[in-house]
């Protein structure tokens, strides 16, 4: 008797001090006289996310609930406090003009036990600037440009695999666009022949699909959280078969390149290649950070080149007019080039470059960017000061689709990105990419990576929908970005 007494006062005391270490946290931002949205018990204001919403749909309600109120709120990862932005004006300072005070994105990377955690997305610091020196020059416009001719045959490839389709007219667009990306990937950033179109089972597909430990929020928030005890028991975030098939390829084709002596700059392996026999030890990569750098391309444009370009088709299936209009544009162009593309002639194709950047205004990939303040900020025109390693979530999906910025935001209206709708609007109401130091240094080719694909599908095929299309669209909540519930089906027939 004596012995359960003694273990429900230690039950009720370790509860007690369990709800008081929550009930601490949770009100941080409280204590602070900062205004907040209430968060639930454990939960703080990520309820549902995962399940029943998706995390764009909560930060689009906190976003819309308080703006014009304060230039941030104070929001809550569970128990982790966090500043949502609300003005654009700040948030112009925290990526471009005072982005001394912003470098760090606080997401969680462990280089030395999980080499492909060593590319930029995932390293702060000295880290990332040592790495940002070193191949920033790779992204710039002239060597992107040089990648057309292989983006073209890649994209010619794809419209061989639609070919050979069954004789049904109903294709799955996911997973069309799905392996054009991937033979992008593994051509330009990894230096190996892609094949995923002609033969969706390859081992780089599969690789590129599950290296990924299964992801949940609440891991997300364990790994920001406490990044240092994930750092002790040396936890890995990416899977290890993934990470010795990646790293097996990345030093095979660096010996087959050592021995060819190639100095061509026709893709991106090739030029962080380079960085390895680099003069300068401060912009030379080891293999693995050469590897941490192809990698991210599976990482951080995969999934989003495979959404934007999925939605835009389902758009443009529902707007036959539209697409008419836009499929009209590609063949003037085409013929005109002489059935060449080049960046010119992409340039041209106004409308369609249109239609891409609604879709990642409508269907924005990324719902948010993360930032931690390196030191105390104080906050233009107001009374506000940031501290030191604040964790700032700037809500992208919620700008894009505030009604004060874009009128009917539901709607699909590619005339939003005219010149003279764009020049009206604040420069940082569109962020698909980001901004400044931090934002993507791949945007320019994951644009013409895109436009290439889609102008390419649009010139020869028309889209409508078919009995098997979603309408309307079902998000997959489970996912952090932004795609569908299950595959995009389309009717798809030959022009």
């Amino acid at each position: 008797m004596e012995f359960l007494q003694r273990l429900l006062y230690t039950a009720l005391s370790a509860a007690s001090i369990f709800y008081f270490i929550v009930k601490t946290s949770l009100s941080f931002w409280k204590r602070r006289g900062i205004l907040h949205d209430k968060p639930k018990f454990l939960l703080g204001n990520l309820g549902g996310v995962g399940g029943k919403r998706h995390i764009s749909t909560v930060l689009e309600q906190l976003y819309e609930k308080y703006k014009g109120q304060a230039p941030f709120i104070g929001c809550y990862a569970y128990l982790k406090p966090m500043l949502l932005v609300l003005d654009l004006e700040l948030v112009r300072h925290m990526l471009v003009k005072d982005a001394e005070y912003f470098k760090e994105r606080g997401v969680f990377g462990n280089a030395p036990h999980d080499p492909l955690s060593a590319n930029l997305l995932q390293q702060d610091g000295a880290d990332w600037q040592r790495l940002h020196a070193a191949i920033c020059r790779s992204y710039a416009e002239e060597h992107v440009i040089q990648m057309l001719p292989t983006l073209e045959k890649l994209a010619a490839t794809m419209l061989r695999s639609l070919k050979q389709l069954p004789t049904s007219n109903a294709v799955p667009i996911t997973n069309l666009v799905d392996c054009y990306n991937i033979d992008v990937i593994s051509t330009l950033a990894f230096g190996i022949s892609g094949e995923t179109l002609l033969n969706s089972e390859t081992e780089f597909r599969h690789m590129a699909r599950s290296y990924l430990k299964d992801f949940n929020m609440f891991r997300l928030y364990f790994l920001m959280y406490f990044p240092n005890i994930a750092r002790l028991f040396r936890y890995k975030t990416y899977e290890q078969a993934a990470t010795d098939y990646f790293l097996k390829i990345v030093r095979q084709k660096l010996f087959e390149q050592e021995w060819s002596r190639l100095h061509q700059r026709n893709n991106f392996f090739q030029m962080f290649a380079e960085l390895k026999r680099h003069r300068d030890p401060q912009k030379r990569l080891t293999d693995e950070e050469i590897a941490a750098q192809s990698f991210s391309f599976i990482l951080m444009g995969l999934e989003t080149c495979n959404s934007a370009m999925a939605f835009c088709l389902y758009e443009l299936a529902l707007q036959p007019d539209l697409q008419r209009s836009v499929h009209e544009e590609i063949c003037k162009v085409w013929e005109h080039a002489e059935r060449v593309l080049d960046a010119k002639n992409l340039k041209e194709m106004t409308l369609l470059k249109k239609c891409l950047y609604e879709t990642l205004r409508k269907h924005t990939p990324y719902a948010f960017l993360l930032r931690n303040t390196d030191m105390d900020y104080e906050v233009p025109n107001s009374v506000f000061m940031l501290c030191k390693d604040n964790h700032l979530v700037i809500p992208v999906a919620a700008i894009h689709r505030d009604p004060d910025i874009y009128p009917d935001p539901s709607k699909y209206d590619p005339e939003r990105f005219s010149d003279e709708n764009v020049k009206r609007r604040h420069p940082m109401a569109f962020l698909p990419f980001g901004a400044g130091a931090r934002g993507c240094l791949a945007s320019r080719f994951s644009e013409m990576q895109m436009l290439v694909g889609l102008a390419t599908l649009l010139r020869d095929y028309s889209f409508s929908p078919c009995r098997q299309t979603p309408i309307p669209l079902v998000y997959d909540n489970a996912r952090l970005v932004l795609a569908p519930k299950g595959e995009i089906m389309l009717e798809v027939q030959c022009l």
